[in-house]
């Protein structure tokens, strides 16, 4: 299997909500296309596709943030905060049949490169449903954070704030 990893570009939006529906169905409602466009477009640098024979097959968005802090989801818009001081990420889905096959470990090293390229200590992420013990081993701390109940529930409702140094 030979995967390839790139810079996620407009063309690939529709594949990539595509990839999203096919793993998000069950746990919460998924994202617009319109509104992961926007997040791509506020920090292209961040985000990355997975290809298997030029298809996308996977993703990941991400985007300079602020610690502990959870950005909304759907919005037809995204607007990076200010003083930035962590990398956010946002969203990673693999397509379900390439799970356990190493895609998100690709992608999470491209998005773990391109923070410490723009000079960022920190990596920051709202694990939903039981992803919580995917990125406890993969180095990440969960980090007490008092989310309203609607951010809670536009999440899917089991939600916990995770952090890594770097």
């Amino acid at each position: 299997m030979k995967i390839e990893i790139r810079s996620m570009q407009a063309k690939d939006m529709a594949a990539v909500w595509q990839v999203q529906c096919a793993c998000y169905s069950d746990l919460l409602e998924p994202e617009s296309e319109l509104s992961l466009a926007a997040k791509r477009a506020a920090s292209p640098e961040t985000c990355f596709v997975a290809l298997q024979q030029g298809q996308v097959c996977g993703y990941l968005i991400g985007m300079p943030w602020r610690f502990a802090e959870v950005p909304a989801l759907n919005g037809a818009e995204c607007q990076l905060p200010a003083q930035a001081d962590c990398l956010y990420l946002h969203d990673m889905a693999i397509a379900p049949d390439l799970a356990g096959q190493g895609v998100g470990k690709l992608l999470f090293a491209a998005f773990r490169q391109s923070a410490v390229s723009l000079g960022f200590a920190c990596l920051s992420l709202t694990a939903v449903g039981n992803a919580m013990s995917y990125w406890q081993q993969r180095g990440f701390t969960p980090h007490v954070l008092h989310l309203s109940d609607d951010k809670i529930a536009a999440y899917g409702g089991q939600v916990t704030y995770m952090y890594q140094e770097i």
